[in-house]
């Protein structure tokens, strides 16, 4: 998995935030091995050019590069002017593990923090020990308190966890969603990992607590990867966007998740479709995808994985200017 996605809208400001995951690190210029994955530099100004607003950085793939790969990506993310949170150059910079964005709609503020961890390193040791976010609800409550402290309305933590091709969460991500979600300090938690569309719910928090909305996973936004090399619907991925409200007192809440599912078109040359749309019948120039696979995709994804009446019929849309990211 290359990416995968959330937008922030709420009801009343209008705003919008648009976050990707990068799940492998840019390589530096030289002196690396190419024989693990990594992330071309034309990617990164894609992604600025297609309306991301900032990247979690931290997954199971951020030290395969040593501290230049940490360097080199956050480089290159500063460089489009992209937010970005779980790798860090310095212990300075790992001192505050979230980024900041701003949304100003209607003469309203709306501050949304955002956190990245991993499970693991697929066995690697941190290159600095303090370049990449690890999975531990104690520190990820910590910094959640901190960006709260520092402004943040809405905390939105995305992790690295679960089981790969599975298109049920295990207990391992169930428990960690739960112990989030008691902490009272997290609004929303995205994660990763499984390379496959998950449900997503609410999770009650302990006693009194307002609860969190997690997304399991979103499953594979660009990718190479499809059923032949991999599992069903490792071709299939959903933009995932929170609906939030922000009262006349101040607060702010999440309303809901909402998703909208697309599907990766290798034959039709690596381009990302709209699911539903072909669904519907839309035959867009140059399509790769027959009819039959089609109504397969869309079957096993509604039939075996997510409800299709919760799904929003079109995908989100900018509704204005970009959040401002303050600096660290």
């Amino acid at each position: 998995m290359m990416f995968s996605s959330i937008r922030l809208s709420s009801s009343r400001l209008s705003s919008s935030l648009a976050a990707s995951h990068n799940v492998v690190p840019r390589h530096p210029a030289s002196g690396e091995p190419r024989d693990s994955p990594r992330t071309a530099s034309e990617v990164i100004g894609a992604l600025a050019r297609s309306g991301w607003d900032g990247c979690a950085t931290a997954s199971n793939h951020a030290a395969d590069r040593g501290e230049a790969g940490v360097v080199a990506t956050l480089d290159a993310l500063d460089a489009h002017g992209l937010g970005h949170a779980g790798t860090y150059r310095s212990p300075e910079d790992a001192s505050v593990p979230f980024a900041l964005y701003e949304l100003e709609r209607g003469g309203r503020t709306v501050t949304v923090a955002q956190i990245s961890t991993t499970k693991d390193l697929n066995g690697l040791d941190d290159p600095t020990e303090h370049s990449v976010s690890l999975n531990d609800v104690g520190a990820i409550t910590k910094a959640a308190k901190t960006a709260r402290a520092a402004g943040a309305d809405l905390v939105v933590v995305h992790s690295q966890i679960g089981q790969e091709y599975e298109t049920k969460p295990n207990d391992e991500q169930v428990s960690y969603a739960q112990s989030l979600a008691d902490s009272g300090q997290v609004d929303i938690l995205f994660g990763a990992h499984p390379h496959v569309p998950q449900p997503a719910e609410k999770l009650s928090g302990e006693g009194d607590g307002k609860g969190m909305w997690v997304s399991y996973s979103a499953g594979n936004y660009i990718s190479n990867q499809d059923e032949e090399c991999c599992a069903p619907l490792s071709d299939v991925g959903q933009l995932v966007w929170a609906d939030v409200t922000s009262h006349a007192d101040g607060s702010v809440s999440v309303d809901k998740l909402s998703w909208h599912p697309f599907t990766m078109d290798q034959e039709g040359g690596y381009k990302v479709r709209d699911l539903t749309a072909l669904h519907n019948g839309e035959r867009p120039a140059g399509l790769g995808l027959n009819e039959e696979e089609i109504d397969r995709r869309w079957s096993m994804l509604t039939a075996d994985v997510k409800d299709a009446s919760t799904m929003s019929t079109t995908a989100p849309k900018p509704t204005g200017p970009a959040p401002r990211i303050p600096s660290r």
